[in-house]
């Protein structure tokens, strides 16, 4: 499966659950820079704690302003 369907499938679970979706809204309400940082340590950590490298992928994509604002609006308005 690609990262970019792997991103898919993370907005998809986000939507159906809120469990995802609420961290997921917060750090896409960050500025720019704030989530590119968080987003950064987040892959950093969850790369040495062995978390899945599918998930991981996804949320990297989160780091490109324009697709941060898709995901945040997709999520919101549903």
């Amino acid at each position: 499966m690609s990262d970019s369907e792997q991103l898919v499938l993370l907005i998809r679970s986000a939507r159906e659950d809120a469990s995802v979706r609420e961290p997921l809204l917060k750090l896409l309400a960050l500025d720019d820079a704030a989530r590119v940082r968080a987003i950064e340590n987040w892959v950093k950590e969850g790369v040495a704690s062995g978390q899945s490298i599918e998930l991981l992928s996804a949320i990297a994509w989160l780091v490109d302003d324009q697709v941060a604002r898709e995901a945040r609006d997709l999520l919101q308005n549903q």
